[in-house]
Protein backbone atom coordinates (compact mmCIF):
# COMPACT_ATOMS: atom_id res chain seq x y z
CA UNK A 1 0.00 0.00 0.00
CA UNK A 2 1.13 3.55 -1.03
CA UNK A 3 0.16 6.79 -0.56
CA UNK A 4 0.19 8.90 -3.86
CA UNK A 5 -0.50 11.99 -3.28
CA UNK A 6 1.34 14.88 -1.49
CA UNK A 7 1.61 15.59 2.51
CA UNK A 8 4.00 17.11 5.01
CA UNK A 9 6.21 14.95 6.11
CA UNK A 10 5.25 14.50 9.62
CA UNK A 11 1.62 13.75 8.05
CA UNK A 12 3.15 11.39 5.51
CA UNK A 13 5.06 9.67 7.94
CA UNK A 14 2.14 9.09 10.30
CA UNK A 15 -0.27 7.64 7.81
CA UNK A 16 3.11 5.59 6.31
CA UNK A 17 2.82 4.00 10.11
CA UNK A 18 -0.77 3.73 9.80
CA UNK A 19 -0.84 1.40 6.48
CA UNK A 20 2.23 -0.53 8.35
CA UNK A 21 -0.34 -1.64 11.03
CA UNK A 22 -2.80 -2.42 8.57
CA UNK A 23 -0.28 -4.84 7.28
CA UNK A 24 1.36 -6.33 10.31
CA UNK A 25 -2.98 -7.08 11.69
CA UNK A 26 -3.39 -8.74 7.70
CA UNK A 27 -0.87 -11.46 9.09
CA UNK A 28 -3.06 -13.20 11.19
CA UNK A 29 -0.51 -16.13 11.76
CA UNK A 30 1.15 -12.60 13.13
CA UNK A 31 -1.76 -11.99 15.69
CA UNK A 32 -2.50 -15.40 16.51
CA UNK A 33 1.45 -16.33 17.74
CA UNK A 34 1.02 -12.90 19.90
CA UNK A 35 -1.70 -14.28 21.55
CA UNK A 36 -0.87 -17.16 22.29
CA UNK A 37 2.22 -16.05 23.44
CA UNK A 38 0.25 -13.76 26.04
CA UNK A 39 -2.15 -16.28 26.94
CA UNK A 40 0.71 -18.70 27.69
CA UNK A 41 2.18 -15.31 29.80
CA UNK A 42 -1.07 -15.10 31.87
CA UNK A 43 0.42 -15.64 35.46
CA UNK A 44 2.95 -12.19 34.51
CA UNK A 45 -0.43 -10.30 33.37
CA UNK A 46 -3.31 -11.17 35.55
CA UNK A 47 -3.82 -8.66 38.48
CA UNK A 48 -0.50 -6.86 37.03
CA UNK A 49 0.67 -3.63 35.44
CA UNK A 50 1.51 -3.89 32.04
CA UNK A 51 2.62 -1.80 28.95
CA UNK A 52 1.92 -2.22 24.85
CA UNK A 53 4.48 -0.23 23.63
CA UNK A 54 3.55 1.23 20.28
CA UNK A 55 -0.16 -0.13 20.53
CA UNK A 56 -1.33 0.42 16.97
CA UNK A 57 -4.79 -0.68 17.02
CA UNK A 58 -4.97 -1.61 20.98
CA UNK A 59 -5.71 -5.38 19.77
CA UNK A 60 -2.55 -6.79 22.21
CA UNK A 61 -3.58 -4.06 24.68
CA UNK A 62 -7.08 -5.54 24.81
CA UNK A 63 -5.74 -8.94 24.94
CA UNK A 64 -3.70 -8.07 27.83
CA UNK A 65 -7.44 -6.31 29.60
CA UNK A 66 -9.42 -9.34 28.74
CA UNK A 67 -6.70 -11.69 30.65
CA UNK A 68 -7.15 -9.71 33.93
CA UNK A 69 -4.35 -6.93 33.50
CA UNK A 70 -5.12 -4.88 36.85
CA UNK A 71 -4.00 -1.52 34.44
CA UNK A 72 -2.82 -1.82 30.70
CA UNK A 73 -0.88 1.22 29.73
CA UNK A 74 -1.10 1.13 25.77
CA UNK A 75 1.02 3.90 24.45
CA UNK A 76 1.45 5.21 21.06
CA UNK A 77 2.98 7.91 19.15
CA UNK A 78 1.02 8.03 16.23
CA UNK A 79 -2.27 10.56 16.60
CA UNK A 80 -3.93 8.53 13.83
CA UNK A 81 -3.04 5.34 15.78
CA UNK A 82 -3.77 6.68 19.17
CA UNK A 83 -7.52 7.70 17.91
CA UNK A 84 -7.87 4.19 16.24
CA UNK A 85 -7.10 2.05 19.67
CA UNK A 86 -9.07 4.89 21.90
CA UNK A 87 -12.39 3.59 19.71
CA UNK A 88 -11.77 -0.24 20.13
CA UNK A 89 -10.18 0.32 23.72
CA UNK A 90 -12.89 2.65 25.50
CA UNK A 91 -14.85 0.61 26.99
CA UNK A 92 -12.13 -0.89 29.06
CA UNK A 93 -11.92 0.51 32.81
CA UNK A 94 -8.30 -0.90 32.94
CA UNK A 95 -6.75 0.45 29.96
CA UNK A 96 -5.13 4.33 29.94
CA UNK A 97 -4.21 5.12 26.56
CA UNK A 98 -1.33 7.44 26.43
CA UNK A 99 -0.51 9.52 23.38
CA UNK A 100 3.37 9.66 23.95
CA UNK A 101 6.70 7.91 22.42
CA UNK A 102 7.42 5.02 24.85
CA UNK A 103 10.67 6.84 25.38
CA UNK A 104 9.32 9.31 26.88
CA UNK A 105 6.90 7.57 28.95
CA UNK A 106 6.92 7.49 32.82
CA UNK A 107 4.29 5.18 34.53
CA UNK A 108 3.16 5.97 37.81
CA UNK A 109 3.39 2.76 39.66
CA UNK A 110 6.42 -0.17 38.61
CA UNK A 111 5.52 -1.67 35.33
CA UNK A 112 5.52 -5.79 36.13
CA UNK A 113 5.11 -6.70 31.76
CA UNK A 114 5.47 -5.01 28.63
CA UNK A 115 4.95 -6.17 25.44
CA UNK A 116 6.10 -4.70 22.15
CA UNK A 117 6.64 -5.85 17.90
CA UNK A 118 9.80 -3.22 17.60
CA UNK A 119 10.98 -6.50 14.90
CA UNK A 120 12.39 -5.40 11.74
CA UNK A 121 12.71 -8.18 8.78
CA UNK A 122 16.74 -8.46 9.29
CA UNK A 123 15.47 -8.13 13.47
CA UNK A 124 17.33 -4.63 14.53
CA UNK A 125 16.24 -2.89 10.93
CA UNK A 126 13.10 -1.16 12.95
CA UNK A 127 12.95 0.13 16.33
CA UNK A 128 14.06 -2.66 18.78
CA UNK A 129 16.56 -0.04 20.41
CA UNK A 130 13.98 2.33 21.74
CA UNK A 131 13.82 -0.40 24.57
CA UNK A 132 17.14 0.38 25.54
CA UNK A 133 15.93 3.75 26.22
CA UNK A 134 12.75 3.23 28.66
CA UNK A 135 12.67 5.66 31.63
CA UNK A 136 10.94 2.59 33.13
CA UNK A 137 11.93 -1.25 33.84
CA UNK A 138 9.56 -3.84 33.54
CA UNK A 139 10.24 -7.33 35.09
CA UNK A 140 9.17 -9.02 31.64
CA UNK A 141 9.36 -7.78 28.70
CA UNK A 142 7.58 -10.12 26.32
CA UNK A 143 9.51 -11.52 23.81
CA UNK A 144 12.49 -11.25 25.20
CA UNK A 145 14.64 -13.02 22.24
CA UNK A 146 15.10 -12.65 18.74
CA UNK A 147 17.89 -14.20 16.18
CA UNK A 148 18.28 -13.52 12.58
CA UNK A 149 19.41 -16.41 11.00
CA UNK A 150 20.79 -16.97 7.40
CA UNK A 151 21.20 -19.49 4.68
CA UNK A 152 23.21 -19.77 1.26
CA UNK A 153 21.62 -21.53 -1.48
CA UNK A 154 21.86 -22.30 -5.02
CA UNK A 155 19.96 -19.32 -6.98
CA UNK A 156 19.02 -21.71 -9.58
CA UNK A 157 16.23 -23.68 -7.16
CA UNK A 158 14.46 -19.96 -7.33
CA UNK A 159 15.05 -17.58 -10.30
CA UNK A 160 12.17 -17.67 -12.62
CA UNK A 161 10.95 -15.96 -16.22
CA UNK A 162 10.77 -12.54 -13.91
CA UNK A 163 13.41 -12.63 -11.32
CA UNK A 164 16.11 -13.80 -13.79
CA UNK A 165 19.93 -14.66 -13.50
CA UNK A 166 20.67 -11.02 -15.02
CA UNK A 167 18.40 -9.27 -12.53
CA UNK A 168 20.07 -11.17 -9.65
CA UNK A 169 23.15 -9.99 -10.53
CA UNK A 170 21.93 -6.53 -10.91
CA UNK A 171 20.96 -6.31 -7.87
CA UNK A 172 24.41 -7.25 -5.84
CA UNK A 173 24.82 -5.85 -2.68
CA UNK A 174 21.17 -5.07 -1.96
CA UNK A 175 19.35 -7.09 0.64
CA UNK A 176 15.84 -7.28 -0.96
CA UNK A 177 12.77 -8.26 1.40
CA UNK A 178 10.58 -10.71 -0.39
CA UNK A 179 12.15 -11.31 -3.60
CA UNK A 180 11.36 -15.03 -3.93
CA UNK A 181 8.12 -16.33 -3.14
CA UNK A 182 10.01 -19.36 -0.78
CA UNK A 183 8.31 -19.18 2.50
CA UNK A 184 8.95 -22.86 2.93
CA UNK A 185 13.03 -21.96 3.02
CA UNK A 186 14.19 -21.36 7.19
CA UNK A 187 17.43 -19.92 7.25
CA UNK A 188 19.51 -22.32 9.96
CA UNK A 189 23.07 -20.28 10.42
CA UNK A 190 22.68 -17.92 13.47
CA UNK A 191 24.49 -14.78 12.66
CA UNK A 192 22.89 -12.09 15.21
CA UNK A 193 20.73 -12.54 18.32
CA UNK A 194 18.69 -10.00 20.61
CA UNK A 195 17.58 -9.46 24.14
CA UNK A 196 17.09 -7.01 26.11
CA UNK A 197 20.40 -5.09 27.31
CA UNK A 198 22.25 -6.93 24.61
CA UNK A 199 23.14 -3.81 21.96
CA UNK A 200 25.18 -5.97 19.59
CA UNK A 201 24.10 -3.66 16.26
CA UNK A 202 26.86 -4.98 14.00
CA UNK A 203 27.77 -8.39 12.62
CA UNK A 204 30.56 -9.70 10.01
CA UNK A 205 29.83 -12.79 8.75
CA UNK A 206 32.37 -15.42 7.13
CA UNK A 207 30.69 -18.10 4.52
CA UNK A 208 33.37 -19.02 2.92
CA UNK A 209 32.81 -22.64 3.76
CA UNK A 210 29.26 -22.77 2.59
CA UNK A 211 28.12 -23.30 -1.39
CA UNK A 212 25.62 -21.50 -2.99
CA UNK A 213 25.16 -17.92 -5.07
CA UNK A 214 22.32 -17.02 -3.29
CA UNK A 215 21.93 -15.48 0.47
CA UNK A 216 18.54 -16.20 2.53
CA UNK A 217 18.04 -13.79 5.52
CA UNK A 218 15.34 -14.82 8.39
CA UNK A 219 14.24 -13.19 11.71
CA UNK A 220 12.87 -15.97 14.58
CA UNK A 221 11.19 -14.95 17.57
CA UNK A 222 11.74 -16.61 20.93
CA UNK A 223 10.54 -16.11 24.49
CA UNK A 224 12.62 -17.77 27.22
CA UNK A 225 13.47 -20.17 23.95
CA UNK A 226 9.88 -20.88 23.37
CA UNK A 227 9.01 -20.64 19.65
CA UNK A 228 6.89 -17.56 18.97
CA UNK A 229 7.11 -16.64 15.31
CA UNK A 230 9.49 -16.60 12.08
CA UNK A 231 9.51 -14.71 8.91
CA UNK A 232 7.67 -16.64 5.89
CA UNK A 233 5.77 -18.17 8.32
CA UNK A 234 4.59 -14.94 9.65
CA UNK A 235 3.92 -12.82 6.61
CA UNK A 236 4.51 -9.64 8.70
CA UNK A 237 8.39 -10.69 8.25
CA UNK A 238 9.53 -11.38 4.96
CA UNK A 239 12.71 -13.75 3.96
CA UNK A 240 15.02 -11.23 2.72
CA UNK A 241 17.46 -11.93 0.05
CA UNK A 242 21.03 -10.66 -1.55
CA UNK A 243 23.34 -12.35 -4.65
CA UNK A 244 26.50 -13.59 -3.00
CA UNK A 245 29.19 -11.64 -4.16
CA UNK A 246 31.98 -12.90 -1.71
CA UNK A 247 33.47 -14.73 1.06
CA UNK A 248 32.78 -12.22 4.23
CA UNK A 249 30.30 -9.76 4.89
CA UNK A 250 29.56 -6.92 6.71
CA UNK A 251 25.95 -5.94 8.73
CA UNK A 252 25.83 -2.62 10.54
CA UNK A 253 22.97 -0.88 12.23
CA UNK A 254 22.72 2.50 13.43
CA UNK A 255 19.88 3.71 15.17
CA UNK A 256 18.09 6.69 13.70
CA UNK A 257 15.45 9.03 14.70
CA UNK A 258 12.78 7.48 12.60
CA UNK A 259 13.46 3.50 11.96
CA UNK A 260 17.06 2.38 11.33
CA UNK A 261 20.06 2.90 8.85
CA UNK A 262 20.88 -0.44 7.78
CA UNK A 263 24.79 -0.83 6.17
CA UNK A 264 25.53 -4.38 4.52
CA UNK A 265 29.19 -4.54 2.78
CA UNK A 266 30.89 -7.42 0.74
CA UNK A 267 34.50 -7.51 2.59
CA UNK A 268 35.96 -10.18 1.11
Amino acid sequence: MDIMNDFSAAEFDRLDDLLAFVSIYDDDNRTQAYFNLLDKNVKNIRDKVCVEAGCGFGILAEHLAQLGAKKVYAVEANQHLYDIAAHRLSSYRNVELVCADIRDFSPREPVHLLVHEFFGQLLLDEDIYVLDQLTFVPKVILPNQARLNISVLPASEFVDACVTQIVLEKLKGALVAGLFDANNVQPEQLILTWQPGLKTYQTIVDIHDSPGDVLCFGLEIYHDDSFVCRAGECDNWSLVWTPRAGDQFLLKFTPANRGTFVQFRWLK
